[in-house]
């Protein structure tokens, strides 16, 4: 009985710890660290706390487990890789772009999803499965084999990025 409750007690408290940092850097591959820090020296991973206070509580009442600037999924038919959505504000400009990172050879290839673009809404990123999807603008659906990356406004439409077997495409879907 004893091991039960002190099993049950790690695991609350163990994956509390683990959920309450879903935006910790320091729990990515050291390589992706690095590159995060060279080659987007002066963009952030988006958290929680830079969100609109309204879309910041809800993200926290609805995801607390996730972060809204780091997913890991498998994003294409080769293996699971990391998507960061990333912040810039220069200049009272805040610009935003999302970058892909698949392991090749112990190392990581990068290939950026979104393009630096401004914004005065800021995205937040999420993991879908593989699925159906149905682009609202064409009426298309489309069935995914891999994960898809969401990129959204919290409480508005989202933009869904997914491999095509070549390059990463979006569709607008009401996911």
């Amino acid at each position: 009985m004893r091991n039960a409750f002190g099993i049950a007690l790690f695991l609350l408290f163990g994956c509390a710890t683990t959920w309450a940092k879903p935006c910790d850097l320091k729990m990515l591959p050291q390589a992706i660290q690095t590159s995060l820090a060279t080659d987007y020296a002066g963009w952030r991973t988006v958290t929680p706390n830079m969100l609109e206070s309204s879309d910041r509580q809800t993200w926290i009442e609805n995801y607390s487990r996730e972060c809204p600037g780091i997913i890991k999924g498998r994003f294409t038919d080769t293996g699971e890789g990391y998507v960061f959505n990333l912040l810039n504000v220069k200049g009272g400009k805040t610009r935003q772009q999302v970058v892909y990172f698949q392991e090749h050879e112990n190392e990581y290839t990068q290939r950026v999803i979104l393009k630096p673009q401004a914004t005065s809404i800021v995205l937040v990123l999420r993991l879908f499965a593989p699925g159906k999807y149905r682009d609202l603008i064409t009426g298309k659906s489309l069935t995914i084999a891999t994960d898809t990356i969401g990129l959204s406004q919290i409480d508005a439409g989202t933009v869904v990025y997914y491999w095509d077997g070549a390059a990463f495409r979006r569709i607008v879907t009401s996911e």
